[in-house]
């Protein structure tokens, strides 16, 4: 009998083992399951910022080939310097090996200590010599080339047709690292010469500790409750194409609005937000299929501005607009006196298949909209245009009222134009007649 029961003993022994070792792989495997969802998303994380920042040194170097005065080149080339550090940092993070990714980091130190040299000639009161500029040119050609790279990676590991398991192999680096071996060497040999004679620079953001947030200027004065806020909508919407109106609440924040949720009688419904002080339109998107485009973009504008005009909103003048998915969006500034206030902008988006209004958002008119006492420039029209590089085309020009990273505004003359396929707008402060700031399109 003992020896039966040694043997059901030792049958419960093993039996209770195997669970134990089975519930142990099991938990193993969820355990390395979990470790591998958390680090895969650290990889997404430092992989979708690396490609955010060599964005932002692509545009930056863009700027710093049509900036023209030492003061707004150190402010570009200072921005690169730190975009380069940064995607340095987010490069450090990616799961493939030293050897692929030497050439990508070769180049983004390249690109922060040239321009980081650079900044430092500015700095000084310098301006940048035509050979500065081939380079800064030469380098944003690259920096192009690895973009591409990049947000071909990106849009893999997006559908899933390329893991960081994959590219962790080594077999999968080949496609990678032949890419970004374009970025050569030789390139990069008479910069190298320029880096020795410059110490290092502490950025800390551009006016950082003077920014603040504007008391809102264009609301006017009355207070609107909630029924009042509904029948205002009604001065947007035509009241016969409505079903039913919904009261979402108030929404708070700098402007406080009241959200509706207005059901229309074909089933489709649109979002508004009306400001509690002035009963203006804030936010609105009308969410409905846009079918085939059926009217041309000069015809939006004319809608656009033609409700504009109607409710309330003159002398406002488009100025870029967007297209996609059928539906044109379109920014408008106010203008006095011949003088755009880029301060004051709302942006209005058309159905180019019949036209319709399908979204309004005006919180930079509504933050900063009022009659503006406009002194006269202190230096002309072609003192400002002799600041302008003379590489780019100009296509129009006029003065402008811009903000500034302190929420404040100065007046300035716009210039439009081109270098090579690149579209600028170029600001000059008509006060001082320096670079106030430049956007590439």
């Amino acid at each position: 009998m003992d020896r039966e029961n040694q043997h059901q003993n030792g049958h419960r022994l093993a039996l209770i083992a195997i669970i134990i070792l089975a519930g142990l792989a099991i938990y193993l495997q969820i355990q390395n399951k979990q470790t591998k969802l958390v680090l895969n998303s650290t990889y997404d994380k430092s992989f979708y910022e690396l490609v955010e920042y060599v964005n932002n040194m692509e545009t930056l170097l863009a700027k710093a080939q049509i900036s023209n005065t030492p003061e707004y080149s150190a402010k570009t080339l200072t921005e690169i310097w730190r975009e380069a550090n940064l995607a340095e940092s987010s490069l450090a993070q990616i799961p493939v090996t030293h050897i692929t990714l030497a050439n990508t980091l070769k180049f983004i130190n390249q690109v922060g200590d040239y321009s980081y040299a650079l900044s430092r000639k500015t700095i000084e009161n310098s301006s940048l010599e035509e050979e500065d500029f081939k380079n800064l040119e030469m380098l944003y050609t690259k920096c192009n080339e690895l973009n591409v790279v990049l947000e071909q990676l990106a849009s893999d590991l997006a559908s899933k047709s390329l893991s960081w398991n994959e590219l962790t192999k080594e077999a999968n680096h080949a496609a990678f690292a032949q890419e970004v071996a374009n970025l050569s060497q030789e390139s990069f040999g008479n910069i190298e010469k320029g880096l020795q004679d410059y110490e290092g620079l502490i950025y800390d953001g551009p006016f950082s500790e003077h920014m603040t947030s504007p008391e809102p200027k264009g609301l006017g004065a009355e207070i609107y409750n909630e029924e009042q806020a509904k029948e205002k909508v009604f001065q947007y919407i035509d009241k016969n194409v409505v079903d039913h109106i919904d009261y979402e609440g108030k929404v708070e924040g700098t402007i406080i609005t009241h959200r509706f949720t207005v059901y229309l009688k074909d089933e489709d419904f649109l979002t508004i937000d009306l400001t509690e002080q002035g009963g203006q339109i804030l936010w609105m998107n009308y969410n409905r299929d846009v079918g085939e485009e059926k009217i041309d973009v000069e015809t939006a504008k004319q809608r656009a501005l033609a409700f504009l005009e109607g409710h309330g909103y003159p002398n406002m003048k488009e100025s870029y607009y967007t297209i996609e998915n059928g539906i044109v969006t379109i920014n408008f500034a106010y203008t006095q006196n011949g003088v755009i206030c880029y301060t004051d902008l709302i942006k209005i988006k058309v159905a180019l298949d019949n036209g319709d209004i399908l979204g309004m958002e005006s919180k930079g008119y509504l933050n900063s909209h009022h009659e503006r006492e406009i002194e006269e420039p202190s230096i002309s029209m072609e003192q400002a245009r002799n600041v302008i590089n003379p590489k780019m085309e100009i296509l129009s020009e006029g003065l402008a009222i811009v903000p500034t990273d302190w929420s404040t505004e100065v007046l300035t003359y716009e210039f439009k134009g081109k270098v090579e396929e690149n579209n600028f707008i170029v600001y000059v402060n008509a006060k001082t007649g320096k670079e106030q700031n430049v956007f590439i399109i």
